[in-house]
């Protein structure tokens, strides 16, 4: 679950690229979006004992155990929709999230709750 600010605006990214990917392609311009689940970065850096607590429970509630997203798998999908392979997809929104969207939708109440309890 999420806050209705963080979904809408979601949405209009993928509504934008999309849209922007119908516009566009009489020019042969690809138009597509990367939505990746949460990637631990040096963002969060101030919070460094915050930071493994986070880790292992998405470690825990994720949907591929034993893995956690990395940044630089969040780019791999990006140079994909890039390059010369993906010359006929436009309009796509590429999730990078193992599955999570799909299998688990309580990491919000998860991670609350361990951090509740930490």
């Amino acid at each position: 679950m999420s806050t209705h600010s963080y979904a809408a605006s979601k949405h209009a990214v993928v509504g934008l690229a999309k849209n922007l990917a119908a516009e566009l392609g009489q020019h042969n311009i690809r138009v597509n979006c990367v939505s990746p689940y949460v990637v631990s970065t040096n963002i969060g850096q101030g919070l460094a004992d915050f930071t493994p607590k986070v880790e292992a429970i998405l470690n825990e509630v994720g949907n591929l155990k034993g893995t956690v997203l990395k940044a630089s798998d969040v780019a791999s999908a990006t140079l994909f929709l890039a390059s010369d392979e993906a010359t006929y997809v436009s309009g796509l929104n590429l999730v990078v999230d193992g599955r999570y969207s799909v299998v688990n939708s309580s990491i919000v109440v998860a991670v609350r709750s361990s951090l509740l309890h930490a």
